[in-house]
């Protein structure tokens, strides 16, 4: 079904959507890691914040692909005159152009989610024994 709706969403947008969620986990898995390891608490704090802008760029993508998507919808029947539109193949086409920013907005509830559990650990140690909380 995502490999359905990733060809129906248009492929150059949904392609940029879920790049964002690869970078998103790369950057999740690199906070785990430097959690545990390094504890640099400005790299940290760089770190999950970009999770949550890659949140935010997904959806901005969706809703520019469906602004693109629509635009060309209404190029078709603007093209069409005066010649009757039939309303399930209107309807088809509005659904297509939900998709894109659907699978956005999905991806930034979740990104905010774990921007904010991530943000709220307790501690943040520091290389040279401090807490910053």
């Amino acid at each position: 079904m995502i490999i359905r709706l990733f060809f129906e969403g248009g492929t150059f947008f949904m392609s940029l959507v879920y790049s964002m969620w690869i970078l998103a986990i790369v950057q999740a898995i690199r906070f785990i890691i430097l959690y545990r390891g390094i504890k640099n608490p400005q790299k940290l704090i760089r770190i999950n914040n970009s999770i949550l802008f890659f949140g935010s760029l997904s959806f901005l993508f969706g809703i520019t692909g469906q602004m693109i998507g629509l635009i060309a919808a209404f190029d078709a029947i603007q093209c069409l005159g005066n010649a009757s539109i039939k309303p399930d193949m209107l309807a088809g086409g509005l659904k297509v152009t939900f998709i894109a920013p659907l699978f956005g907005i999905t991806f930034l509830i979740i990104t905010a989610i774990i921007w904010f559990v991530l943000g709220n650990l307790k501690k943040y140690p520091s290389q040279n024994g401090a807490i910053i909380q």
